[in-house]
């Protein structure tokens, strides 16, 4: 009796299931730097959001190159301008300044391709603007600070701007598209300041190589008045500026080389306080000796408010 008893022990012994282990339920102690990043992020969050306020109007957008216009796009520009590098020095320099804008009433633009030459006549609404211009300042990264400082002057003289950036951007760039001529009508301009050729400063030849491009940044201006920016030289150029200046005529060139500039690390930047100092020497000159002057009163103090801005894109092929 005591043998099958201790059988029935054994038994149930062998079919008790073992006890289940208590559960752990103190927590997971979550690392010390998590929350750091996390009060960094919000701290993050926060501040552009505060920037965002402060800047105001401040869209800045995004666009490829891709822009020409279609009509523009299906002539053979490329072939053309290829014929211009390929004429002779004399021939490719022998053009005269073009003459002081015809204001018109449409705007179209006409084209008719000759043998060595792209003739190409845009014409633009040009409003009253005795409320104002409406300033595009469009060309290469030297625009950066430039455009800032514009921007203090047509705050206080009652102009619009919109500002264009192509960084790395050259008279080739502009020259074999109609990206000029596009954000004239986009943004409905009524003056065009153009900064270009800093990126051409040594380049052997330049007039057998840009003065095709030249001619056709100059016609999609077409008959709005306009001032070429000049680089800001930091070393003797090959031709650019003489290239430039003999194809707008006086009153549409500021020729930037004249003056003295603090540089950026790079060495070819101006600092943001010498880029200042150089748009307050452009906006003198835009007031008494452009061809086209208009009200560029010095501003009574430094908004630092970024324009409305584009920067476009490099497309890469």
């Amino acid at each position: 009796m005591a043998k099958q008893k201790n059988n029935k022990t054994t038994a149930k012994a062998k079919n008790a299931q073992p006890e289940p282990k208590p559960k752990n339920t103190k927590r997971k102690r979550v690392p010390g730097n998590y929350w750091e990043y996390v009060g960094l992020l919000a701290a993050t969050l926060v501040l552009f959001a505060t920037i965002s306020l402060t800047i105001g109007d401040f869209p800045l957008s995004l666009e490829l190159r891709a822009m020409s216009l279609k009509r523009f796009a299906e002539t053979p520009v490329r072939d053309t301008i290829a014929q211009s590098e390929a004429a002779s020095p004399a021939d490719s320099v022998a053009s005269a300044p073009l003459p002081p804008p015809v204001y018109a009433d449409s705007v179209e633009a006409s084209v008719s391709v000759s043998p060595n030459t792209l003739e190409k006549t845009y014409f633009y609404n040009r409003p009253d603007t005795s409320s104002g211009e409406k300033i595009l300042l469009i060309g290469d990264s030297m625009n950066e600070n430039l455009r800032i400082r514009l921007n203090d002057y047509c705050i206080k003289n009652g102009h619009e701007m919109h500002c264009v950036i192509w960084y790395g951007s050259t008279t080739k760039q502009f020259g074999t598209c109609d990206t000029l001529a596009h954000f004239i009508r986009k943004t409905g301009a009524t003056y065009v300041l153009l900064t270009l050729g800093a990126n051409e400063l040594f380049i052997r030849n330049i007039a057998e190589k840009r003065t095709g491009y030249v001619k056709h940044i100059i016609e999609q201006m077409g008959n709005l008045p306009f001032v070429w920016i000049g680089p800001p030289n930091w070393k003797d150029d090959t031709g650019i500026n003489d290239l430039i200046l003999q194809h707008v005529g006086p009153g549409r060139y500021f020729e930037s080389k004249k003056l003295s500039f603090e540089r950026k690390k790079d060495g070819a930047h101006p600092t943001k306080s010498s880029a200042f100092n150089w748009m307050n020497h452009i906006a003198e000159y835009l007031g008494n000796d452009a061809l086209h002057p208009i009200a560029m009163t010095p501003p009574d103090t430094n908004y630092n408010k970024l324009p409305h801005t584009t920067i476009l894109q490099m497309v890469r092929e």
